[in-house]
């Protein structure tokens, strides 16, 4: 049995929800690119207002989301690929959901200990992680390229927490070795940041990375061994999926992270 359940949103938008981390009472779930007003080459359910999208078609796909969640906003990283991790709180909740203009811009990652606070994420194939610990309350949603990797985002990510053994980790849709493949410069960064290096294919004098499995990797030296993931490629999965490695112009979609009532 897969450890995510496939939900419909609504107007055919779906989103892979994590069994594991909502029993444990918290909101991992990961939106697919269809049920959503954009046009191509962000068709439809567009989330990122930094793309080329009409700002409109955003705000309503926005909108569309957080209705199915029941949540009113919820708070934005800029993504620049750096290592910065804010905590939210109320004061800080919505920023970023009308507009960039007042986006947490500097950061890759929120973190919260507040229940009923949401977490966003965007992505069009970097790995974004939910990670969780019930046992003291806090939820953390970070996004991790190869760069972030590299620069020791997920490391960060794990030292929020006291005790690595207790946390619970979903990774959302992002692309495959099947279809990542990197200069030897990009594996020795990835591969220097963490003793369990960086997770690589070689097929025909080619090198590939597996983000997905490289994160696992990483979180699993620090004694975070919880980890689950979807399986699912962001390149393979053109439907379901937004891909800027397979598609360049293309649209994001939303990670939401939340410690529920």
């Amino acid at each position: 049995m897969s450890p995510f359940e496939r939900r419909a949103l609504g107007g055919g938008a779906h989103a892979l929800v994590s069994v594991e981390l909502e029993r444990a009472g918290f909101l991992a779930a990961f939106a697919e690119r269809t049920g959503g007003t954009s046009g191509a080459p962000f068709r439809s359910l567009n989330v990122s207002f930094s793309v080329g999208d009409d700002p409109n078609a955003v705000a309503t796909n926005r909108g569309r989301v957080t209705r199915a969640f029941g949540i009113r906003s919820f708070a934005v990283p800029g993504l620049v690929h750096g290592t910065t991790i804010l905590p939210i709180g109320p004061a800080r909740a919505g920023d970023g959901f009308l507009g960039p203009a007042d986006a947490l811009h500097a950061a890759d990652g929120l973190q919260t200990k507040r229940a009923g606070l949401p977490l966003a994420g965007f992505s069009a194939d970097c790995v974004i992680a939910v990670m969780a610990a019930p046992a003291e309350g806090r939820v953390a949603l970070v996004h991790a390229g190869w760069r972030g990797m590299a620069a020791g985002i997920l490391q960060k990510a794990a030292a929020l927490f006291g005790d690595p053994g207790q946390v619970m980790v979903a990774v959302g849709p992002a692309i495959g070795p099947c279809h990542y493949e990197v200069g030897e410069d990009v594996a020795r960064a990835v591969d220097a940041a963490s003793p369990a290096g960086a997770v690589t294919e070689r097929r025909d004098g080619h090198r590939y990375l597996d983000l997905v499995a490289t994160t696992a990797a990483i979180l699993g030296e620090l004694g975070v061994r919880r980890v689950q993931d979807t399986g699912l490629c962001t390149a393979c999965e053109a439907g379901r999926f937004f891909s800027f490695r397979n598609e360049g112009s293309t649209g994001r979609h939303l990670a939401l992270a939340m410690r529920l009532e």
